[in-house]
């Protein structure tokens, strides 16, 4: 067996279906009404935030399973469609619960061939229990696949958190529909952040068209809701971010976010921590990876670093979840 075939899970190593413990008997729920299926793409680049999002859901809907299920086969109808009937036999025995899907290439999946699971984005869930990170201070070019109707909520995450997404089609829009024209972002601070202060919120001024130099453009790192476009954007040498690592403060792309918080010092996932510098507006900023983090960088798209964090990923939750 390959390398490839070990990360892409043929003998089912590392997959993990569970209902959890009832707190009061120790024992699993007989039925769950919610199942977490993070991917098993992020959970090969970013262990962490697998566990992150786990603790969340559970937070707010105790009845959750945790579905950590080997990756699609590609483009192939016939392993696809093994895939799905043993994935369907495993989610009926869980009592038929909503999966929350958090990779646009796992909803169409879902949508598209398992129209009998019922589905919600994770992104809309986070957004209904109030669950956000701290305030971000930094401008995202936003790359979602839009058909998949994440990119609504990535964007209200986005805004709740600070960030500004720097979309070219509103600044160019809002020169030529008499709607304004567009304004340099520190220009624009000081009204918006007298905005920010009554509403006591971190993106006030998020929908302000920015106005870039286009020799900037370049510079501003993406974000999006796909782990897989992530990859690709940073094996391209641009810079890019998970909104999840926005979300959690943590993450392979964190090392260039302003206001981490992923040791606990500042704040947690399910709250803004307001103790930041609002006063410090969001700009383009040049990055330079020091070569202890383009290593790190290289080691996201390692056969042998994505099977450590699946191992990593399905012994934390035994350990944390179940106590195995």
């Amino acid at each position: 067996m390959t390398d490839k075939q070990n990360v892409r899970f043929e003998d089912e190593a590392y997959t993990l279906i569970r209902k959890p413990l009832d707190p009061g008997t120790g024992q699993p729920l007989e039925k769950c009404g919610y199942a977490l299926f993070p991917g098993t793409a992020l959970a090969q680049s970013e262990p962490e935030l697998v566990i992150l999002m786990y603790d969340s859901i559970l937070h707010q809907h105790p009845d959750t399973a945790m579905f950590l299920y080997k990756g699609r086969e590609g483009a192939d109808p016939l392993l696809n469609r093994k895939w799905s009937e043993r994935l369907l036999t495993r989610w009926r025995n869980l009592g038929k619960p909503t999966m929350i899907i958090t990779t646009p290439e796992d909803m169409k999946f879902f949508r598209g061939i398992l129209t009998e699971i019922p589905t919600v984005s994770l992104y809309d869930e986070l957004l209904d229990h109030g669950i956000s990170g701290g305030c971000n201070r930094e401008i995202y070019r936003l790359l979602e696949p839009e058909q998949y109707g994440f990119e609504p909520a990535v964007r209200e995450l986005a805004d709740t958190m600070g960030a500004v997404l720097y979309d070219p089609k509103a600044a160019e829009a809002s020169r030529t529909d008499g709607a304004g024209e567009a304004v340099d972002i520190a220009a624009a601070f000081s009204d918006a952040y007298a905005e920010e202060s009554k509403a006591s919120g971190c993106g006030a001024y998020a929908a302000i068209p920015l106005k870039v130099d286009p020799e900037d453009i370049p510079k501003i790192p993406f974000l999006t809701s796909s782990i897989d476009l992530r990859n690709t954007m940073k094996k391209r040498g641009f810079e890019a971010a998970h909104i999840l690592e926005l979300v959690y403060g943590m993450g392979r792309s964190n090392q260039h976010l302003a206001h981490g918080h992923g040791d606990g010092e500042h704040g947690d996932a399910h709250g803004h921590d307001h103790e930041h510098d609002h006063h410090a507006p969001p700009q383009v900023r040049e990055y330079h990876l020091t070569a202890e983090e383009e290593s790190a960088r290289d080691d996201l798209f390692s056969p042998e670093v994505q099977k450590r964090n699946l191992q990593d990923v399905h012994d934390t939750l035994l350990a944390m979840f179940w106590n195995e």
